[in-house]
């Protein structure tokens, strides 16, 4: 008896941890905006780009060699893979996201960043024909009209027309298709290399993506001018976010079901929005309560429906 109440705690605390690993890293996800926005006022946007990866490349390489886990246990044929992964989740969505909020606000970024699921689902379907189940297809329907609400699409709803911000809201959305791709390309990686190194590789193609420019646009930028709080940003970008929510998803989401994960998911629009206010004093508006509302619920539908799994893996 004594042995199974030890077992069932010791489940329950496994269980625990990972529900904060991943409500921590989705939160984390959602400051990213909000960092975002601090950054994108203060560096050009290669140059933005290449100093965040080469902080992430320069922690990876040292986590990765003391574990023996080097770029040389990628297999070759993985190689195109990472890249196109990197072109799409590293460079692309790192610019785009960069750009666009520069244009925008942080809390619709964070509102039409959090629509990821429902457009990597879309993107299964048009990539590797994919069937999608009947919640899969509401998720997506009640993911748009949430975006269209964010953008102010729907005027009798939102406070304000964000019509000002709709360029800023579509170039984030370029973002978003990144990084469905990016999700759905690592699926194609055959070989098994830890989750770090991996990391590591994108990181460090990211870097190289963006250096070439990166470098001509450091040449006329004036460094000295660089705030302190935009430093400590360009290194929360860099590490917190680039190194810290990854290795968090992905120690949290082997001990729960793939239902279970997209469920939190959920947490991250919100952080975006809740920091948005607190930090940067963005402006309330209903589009983006009833916007983010629809959202999560997308986020929701398509975490529990019945073709996913609602039992968490213990094993």
């Amino acid at each position: 008896m004594l042995e199974l109440f030890l077992q069932g705690t010791v489940l329950v605390t496994k269980l625990a941890r990972a529900y904060l690993d991943l409500t921590i890293a989705m939160i984390i996800v959602g400051s990213s905006v909000v960092v975002g926005k601090i950054i994108t006022d203060a560096f050009p946007l290669f140059l933005a780009s290449g100093v965040r990866f080469g902080i992430a490349s320069a922690f990876l390489m040292l986590v990765t060699r003391n574990h023996n886990e080097g770029l040389r246990s990628i297999e070759k044929r993985d190689w195109i893979i990472l890249i196109l992964m990197a072109l799409s989740g590293q460079f692309a969505f790192t610019l785009c996201l960069l750009w666009g909020l520069r244009l925008t606000g942080s809390a619709e970024a964070g509102l039409i960043i959090s629509t990821t699921p429902a457009v990597m689902a879309v993107l299964s379907r048009l990539v590797f024909k994919e069937w999608l189940p009947l919640n899969h297809l509401i998720g997506i329907a009640m993911a748009i009209l949430g975006v269209l609400v964010v953008n102010g699409i729907l005027p009798e709803i939102a406070q304000t027309p964000l019509t000002g911000h709709f360029a800023g809201n579509l170039i984030v959305f370029g973002a978003v298709l990144g990084e469905g791709l990016f999700l759905l390309l690592r699926k194609s990686v055959k070989s098994t290399v830890p989750n770090l190194t991996l990391a590591y590789a994108l990181c460090l193609l990211g870097m190289l993506m963006s250096l070439p420019v990166g470098l001509y646009e450091a040449r006329s930028f004036p460094l000295s001018m660089v705030t302190l709080q935009a430093c400590i940003a360009m290194i929360y970008f860099g590490l917190v976010f680039t190194v810290v929510a990854y290795v968090l998803w992905f120690r949290g989401v082997t001990e729960v079901s793939g239902a279970t994960a997209g469920i939190f998911t959920a947490v991250m629009p919100v952080s975006a929005v809740v920091l948005s206010y607190l930090f940067l004093g963005e402006q309330f508006r209903w589009s983006h309560l009833v916007g983010g509302v629809l959202i999560v619920g997308a986020i929701a539908v398509m975490a529990l429906g019945p073709a996913q799994s609602r039992h968490d893996s213990l094993d």
